[in-house]
C-alpha cells in the first residue's frame, strides 16, 4: 500500500483490484486457452495469479513498470507455484509492446490492462491504445479497466467493437472495456 501511495500516478489506485473486477477482466479468456496473453500494469499480481490459475496452459507476459511491484508479482507467482507459466517484465508498456512488434513474435489473442489511462496525457494514451491494437491479431480482445468512461472514444477509434461493463462491487467502482479488433 505504501508503494501505491508514493506512486499514485503510476499505479492509479491505492487498493488492489478486488475479486469481482478480476473475475470480469479474465472471464473472456477460455480456461482451456493455450496461447499467449499480455497483461499490462500487473501491479502486485492479483489478476496475474487468478489468470494463471484459471488458464494453466496459457503463457502470460505480465508487464509492471514499478520494479517493487514487479518483484512482488514474481514472488507471489513463485509462492503459488505459477512462476514457470508467467514472465514478469519490469518495463513500460510502450517499450514492451514496441519490442514485441519489432521482434515479430506474432500477434496475440488477449491483452488485459490495468494501466491508469486517465493518468496519462491524451497523446500518450492514444499511442498506447494504438500499440495494443498493433499486437493483437484480427478478432483479438483488449480488456481494460478504468474508473471512468473518459477514454471510451479513444478505444472505440481503434477497435471494431466495444462494450463496457460496470463493476460496482470494487473499491472504487470500475468500468471494464471489452474491445475487439
Amino acid at each position: 500500500m505504501c508503494v501505491a501511495l508514493l506512486k499514485l500516478r503510476q499505479t492509479g489506485t491505492i487498493v488492489p483490484s478486488q475479486r469481482f473486477l478480476i473475475s470480469q477482466m479474465i472471464a473472456p479468456v477460455p480456461e482451456s486457452y493455450s496461447g499467449r496473453i499480455i497483461e499490462l500494469g500487473a501491479g502486485n499480481g492479483a489478476l496475474t495469479l487468478r489468470l494463471a490459475a484459471r488458464c494453466p496452459q496459457a503463457r502470460i507476459l505480465a508487464c509492471e513498470i514499478n520494479p517493487t511491484l514487479a518483484r512482488e508479482t514474481r514472488d507471489n507467482l513463485d509462492e503459488a507455484g505459477l512462476g514457470d507459466q508467467v514472465e514478469v517484465a519490469s518495463d513500460s508498456a510502450e517499450h514492451l509492446l514496441s519490442e514485441i512488434s519489432r521482434r515479430g513474435t506474432g500477434p496475440v489473442d488477449y491483452v488485459l490492462s490495468g494501466i491508469p489511462l486517465g493518468n496519462l496525457d491524451g497523446e500518450r494514451t492514444q499511442a498506447l491504445i494504438d500499440a495494443i491494437c498493433g499486437v493483437l491479431r484480427p478478432g483479438g480482445l483488449y480488456v481494460q479497466f478504468q474508473y471512468s468512461l473518459l477514454d471510451r472514444r479513444r478505444i472505440r477509434s481503434c477497435f471494431r467493437s466495444l462494450r463496457t461493463s460496470l463493476v460496482c462491487l470494487n473499491i472504487p467502482p470500475a468500468v471494464v472495456y471489452y474491445a475487439q479488433k
